[in-house]
């Protein structure tokens, strides 16, 4: 066989090994970037929708008419709404992103995150429920005439605390994801000490309200 026969059946041989060899498996996707981007698009969005509920809130204690209070009010309920589901995708792609880098259960930093979302989810249905008794009252004074000056409205306590130790807890367990503290009593301390600073940061109740026109619309 001539040197370019030889040539021609190599290549034909090494073509044919190409042609005939499997392509290689693409890797698997790597999902935890994705994750992460989920998980701080949702910590921003919860971060606005505390922000919005607040300013809401400020801007319905200060309304003078029971229609103003109401437009507030119905914001703060619509805004609220997307706070528990962001809870939902931060447990959903925290818990991802723990079990891909195989941290255990039992660390204290997770007990203290999960604790701190139970407590979240049932202060939030707490207040859902308030507020909800609250649109119904204002809704039936509004029926009466929007414009109508607004009572002195008395909310529960819970209801004045609760929002501002909610914001205590959740920079807490933020400080708890950073710090990965795994000793359970030294994380869950860390929530406790953002719960009392969110007590302590609560609005007061003015004293003079005992002596003032009250509507329970809350209680």
């Amino acid at each position: 066989m001539t040197w370019n026969g030889r040539m021609r059946d190599r290549f034909s041989r090494t073509l044919t090994l190409l042609i005939d060899s499997p392509s290689p498996e693409p890797p698997p996707m790597d999902l935890y970037p994705l994750a992460k981007y989920v998980h701080l698009v949702a910590l921003f969005v919860a971060a606005g929708v505390t922000a919005v509920t607040k300013l809401a809130a400020g801007r319905r204690m200060r309304a003078r008419t029971v229609g103003e209070a109401l437009d507030y009010h119905t914001l703060l309920m619509s805004a609220a709404k997307l706070f528990p589901i962001c809870l939902l995708v931060l447990a959903i792609t925290g818990g991802y992103m723990l079990s891909v880098l195989h941290v255990s259960p039992s660390s204290g930093f997770i007990v203290a995150g999960i604790s701190a979302i139970v407590w979240l989810f049932a202060s939030g249905a707490f207040l859902g429920i308030k507020g909800g008794a609250l649109k119904s009252a204002l809704e039936g004074m509004a029926a009466k005439g929007a414009d109508q000056p607004l009572p002195v409205m008395a909310p529960p306590a819970a209801v004045v605390l609760l929002p501002t130790i909610n914001t205590g807890v959740a920079f807490a367990v933020a400080l708890d994801m950073v710090a990965k503290p795994t000793s359970i009593p030294i994380a869950l301390g860390i929530v406790a000490v953002g719960a009392v600073l969110g007590f302590l940061a609560a609005p007061k109740r003015p004293v003079s309200v005992a002596a003032q026109p009250v509507v329970a619309a809350e209680s």
